[in-house]
């Protein structure tokens, strides 16, 4: 049997209306799984998934909940379909906890509740702003950040793609700049504060003190963790890497050649909209990556996987 599966969990940005939701009809222990998510929230999560309001889908304080939510289901559905586990594990940014799941660090209701403590952490940041930058290799953007007050690189996310975190004014002068000197695309995002930078310490060590109180487990595979791109499989390491995760750089790139790197074959994105699989072709267009998002893309992953594991 092949098992060099990687198993990938997409973060904020890649929610939209109905995510999921043929999975929660459709499978009786997704309906268990979402139900007990929902249990744990103070707001209805299963009308918010299956109809809205945009808006409140888009803002931090649901948008995480919710995402974990669907991740959770494609990877019950995907379970229940095929006796299979990951060879590794990784998540980008939130997906980091959804992988932490994946790999058994931590139960249902001790990630939920994690998550919901780290979006109202990460939505309370009325400071700072991000922008996505297009078009441009990191190690240039990095040398333009660097004449920059509080700006620095948040997400690297392809080779070609970053996004930067910082001041708005800051922001806006290294927007112009890059445009200008570069001819980048530059595109603000619509988020609550600067994340993934300094600019959010003080949520960090709230969130610290939260982590402290929580039992971590050792993980069954490795796990990718996005501040260093390192895997780690000890229960210690993997609560030290994520106390730093809020405020540091998501090094998706590295994470991706990391996978790759222990022998990873097969990718499987656990979550809506294929932005993972997006990102990871364009890092490597060799990789094999599929998505599973719902009813109609699990039975094609399902296809794949049982030539790939059998």
């Amino acid at each position: 049997m092949n098992n060099k599966i990687a198993f990938v969990f997409p973060g904020q940005g890649s929610q939209e209306i109905g995510m999921a939701m043929d999975l929660y009809n459709s499978f009786i222990e997704c309906q268990a799984i979402f139900d007990r998510i929902n249990d744990f929230c103070n707001f209805d999560l299963l009308k918010l998934c299956r109809e809205g309001p945009e808006d409140n889908l888009r803002s931090t304080l649901y948008a995480q909940p919710a995402l974990f939510a669907c991740s959770a289901l494609c990877l019950t559905a995907l379970k229940k379909s095929l006796n299979i586990k990951p060879f590794c594990v990784s998540g980008h940014s939130l997906g980091e906890i959804s992988a932490l799941f994946a790999a058994e660090v931590i139960d249902l209701e001790t990630t939920i509740q994690l998550i919901i403590k780290r979006a109202e952490l990460m939505n309370s940041c009325n400071e700072g702003a991000m922008s996505a930058v297009l078009g441009l290799d990191a190690e240039s953007l990095e040398k333009v950040c660097l004449e920059y007050e509080d700006i620095n690189i948040a997400n690297y996310n392809t080779p070609q793609q970053q996004v930067i975190s910082g001041k708005p004014e800051q922001l806006k002068k290294i927007s112009e700049f890059l445009k200008a000197e570069f001819n980048a695309k530059v595109i603000p995002l619509a988020v609550s504060g600067a994340f993934h930078s300094p600019m959010i310490k003080s949520a960090n060590q709230s969130f610290i003190k939260i982590l402290d109180e929580i039992n971590f487990k050792d993980a069954i595979c490795p796990v990718i963790q996005n501040v260093n791109a390192k895997a780690y499989t000890k229960k210690e390491e993997i609560k030290e890497n994520l106390k730093k995760q809020m405020t540091s750089s998501v090094l998706w790139v590295d994470s991706v050649n990391e996978m790759v790197s222990l022998g990873s074959e097969t990718f499987i994105e656990l979550g809506s909209k294929q932005v993972l699989a997006g990102l990871i072709k364009k890092i490597n267009k060799d990789i094999k990556v599929i998505n599973i998002s719902d009813s109609k893309s699990l039975e094609k992953a399902l296809e794949v996987l049982q030539e790939t594991v059998c």
